[in-house]
């Protein structure tokens, strides 16, 4: 194109002619940069400022001042003194500030742009990973999927909740019965509510039960709305529990199929209401006293941490092997529902790739008699077999790391339970007074501070040019080579890793402790997100939504309670239960509940290991056969 531009220029030519074209564009752009500083200041005001000042102000003062020292009027050298210094150090300043804005302050103003980019695309990215988890399940499941992401809505109107029912049950009449109730709710006419929900209660629990074979998440959200419960911003919603273990597991592993759609955009919440100023409150607890006791107090700490993510690592490899296995539609929805154990989980997982591997034979079979035009279908069959065998492989070795983890907690436990025989029972004790040995509930915050803030946006920035990851329309694309193409599942995941390295720095996600506390928090309601609004709009409102949850400190304080009076021998006295309780809303009856199981265990020793883990067997050799011969028939 530029040969037949400019003719018979030469490769030299043509080359210095690029050179000057970009020099040319670089010149103008600073020539503009530093316009728009010098503008900025108002070089017009700061010039006459220094000329009044070295002008009239300069003289009346100099004269002033020289008259009262010495009784007689300065001399002309004196006057021009003073005045080419005040109007050299005038000028020195104003050029001073403008190298300045040009660099520490041109810097300051990206920053805040930076902030404001990442604020604008996280939310738009939170609602592409919806539209994601949806787009993964096969079509006959996307309206279950799509109808729960509206009933999690709080501002949706009961013309909106009777449809999502429909969507979710397929039954017209009890849409319309849930869109009354949804009107008497909004109204405060809960008695309505609660005869409407007795006159149909059959046939609703019909319709629920049916749904709960289907998606016992769905099944849940919807009980709740047909009780007259409704999403409420100040309690925020519940996060996805162990999410943060997913992906700090896939990182660790480098396998970005340890983690599931819905951690990615756990991972993108969290980072969103952070940066929009979420103080997120945790519990933690800190021991004084004997040396060994608090030694003996740590390592158990620490080995529980082990058990616990050793525990998480192996149902989570589970449910990402069938979430892989529902994404490339070798497996339905209803096959493998999202939300279920892992007990259930794994049957199914079996003879799903037990079908997997008889496909990759039966094409392999045909493609040895020539009967197969292409081995595209065949390569892709092949990959699934492959990359499920990894996850299968990494689960089973998950639930085998549990075993030698259950063993390192019990070895944790006996020498944590010698040591407080020991000693005297007033040292093990929660202390709430005045005192410096035991057990002491410290309280943190978990937020970022401006510096920070600008740190994780600037990280996130630099990721996602790097990326070319930009909106186009209502869509995120990643352009290369010249094409477009969405944002993938890959994409989505490898985003939610490196919101995590930028996040891990500052909150320091990877500590147990952090962990817990998020865990036992809700995420801000982020539901009112819109793909059409601006920037300004969802700084806004996710400033807005991290102001609206309350500081619940309940679900922490019982999850403590729990973790002292079960695995650290912890006396959860009476006044102890009172302090939970005024201090913190911890249920009583669940305290009470502590209290008792405390009561009825003191001379049992306590089994960590409370749920068997699934049966994980060895991989079958029929898998390993069916993917050897695949792989001889592509070579």
């Amino acid at each position: 194109m530029i040969e037949r531009l400019f003719g018979s220029r030469n490769k030299n030519d043509l080359s210095d002619l690029r050179a000057r074209v970009s020099l040319e564009r670089e010149g103008n752009e600073q020539i503009e940069r530093i316009s728009q500083v010098v503008h900025k200041i108002h070089w017009t005001r700061t010039i006459l400022g220094i000329m009044w000042t070295a002008g009239p102000v300069t003289m009346l003062g100099l004269l002033g001042g020289f008259y009262l020292a010495y009784g007689k009027v300065p001399p002309v050298q004196t006057l021009l003194y003073f005045f080419t210094f005040t109007v050299l150090s005038g000028l020195i300043a104003f050029f001073a500030k403008v190298v300045y804005d040009m660099t520490r302050g041109h810097v300051a103003e990206q920053a805040q742009q930076d902030v404001t980019e990442v604020i604008d695309k996280l939310a738009d990215l939170i609602l592409a990973v919806r539209d994601l988890i949806v787009e993964s399940h096969e079509e006959e499941v996307r309206p279950r999927e799509a109808a729960l992401q509206l009933l999690r809505r709080i501002e949706l109107t009961p013309d909106g909740v009777a449809f999502a029912a429909q969507e979710l049950t397929g039954d017209s009449e009890l849409a319309k019965i849930l869109g009354r109730i949804e009107t008497y709710r909004r109204a405060g006419l809960y008695s309505r509510v609660r005869d409407l929900n007795r006159q149909h209660r059959e046939r609703i629990e019909t319709a629920l039960q049916w749904l709960n074979e289907a998606s016992p998440e769905a099944t849940s959200v919807l009980r709740e709305r047909f009780s007259g419960d409704a999403p409420q911003l100040e309690k925020g919603v519940p996060r996805d529990e162990y999410f943060i273990e997913r992906v700090l597991a896939a990182i660790e592993e480098d396998n970005l199929l340890l983690m599931t759609l819905q951690d990615v955009e756990e991972m993108l919440i969290l980072a969103f209401e952070l940066i929009n100023g979420r103080e997120i409150p945790m519990l933690i607890f800190s021991y004084s006293g004997k040396w060994k006791l608090a030694r003996a107090i740590d390592q158990l700490e620490e080995k529980r941490s082990h058990y616990r993510i050793a525990q998480a690592s192996g149902s989570n490899r589970i449910r990402a092997l069938a979430g892989f296995l529902v994404e490339t539609d070798e497996a339905t929805h209803e096959q493998l529902p999202y939300g279920t154990s892992a007990h259930e989980l794994i049957g199914g997982i079996e003879e799903i790739m037990d079908q997997v591997a008889s496909d990759v034979l039966a094409l392999v079979e045909l493609s040895n008699k020539r009967k197969l035009t292409s081995l595209t279908e065949l390569r892709g069959k092949a990959e699934v077999l492959a990359k499920s065998l990894n996850l299968y492989k990494a689960a089973r070795l998950g639930y085998q790391q549990l075993g030698r983890a259950h063993v390192g907690l019990l070895d944790a436990s006996k020498n944590w339970n010698k040591l407080a025989d020991r000693f005297s029972d007033t040292e093990s004790q929660l202390r709430l007074g005045p005192g410096r040995n035991g057990l002491r509930i410290i309280e943190r915050i978990v937020s970022l501070s401006d510096e920070q803030k600008v740190d994780v946006c600037q990280h996130l920035v630099e990721y996602l040019h790097g990326e070319q990851l930009e909106k186009r329309g209502r869509r995120f694309f990643t352009r290369r080579d010249g094409r477009s193409r969405p944002l993938t599942l890959e994409g989505a995941r490898q985003l939610a890793v490196e919101v995590a390295l930028a996040l891990e720095p500052h909150i320091h996600l990877s500590r147990p402790a952090i962990q817990r506390g998020l865990n036992a928090t809700n995420a801000s309601y982020l539901g009112g997100l819109e793909p059409d609004m601006s920037a300004a709009e969802k700084a806004a409102l996710g400033s807005a939504m991290a102001r609206e949850v309350q500081q619940d400190m309940s679900h922490a304080a019982e999850r403590l309670a729990v973790a002292l009076v079960k695995h650290y021998r912890v006396d959860l006295t009476e006044e102890a239960r009172d302090f939970l309780v005024d201090t913190y809303g911890a249920r009583p009856q669940t305290l009470e509940m502590l209290s008792n199981y405390e009561t009825s265990s003191v001379n049992t020793p306590v089994s960590f290991l409370s749920l068997r883990p699934p049966l994980v067997v060895a991989p079958k050799r029929d898998w390993y056969r069916a993917l050897i011969k695949a792989r001889q028939e592509l070579s």
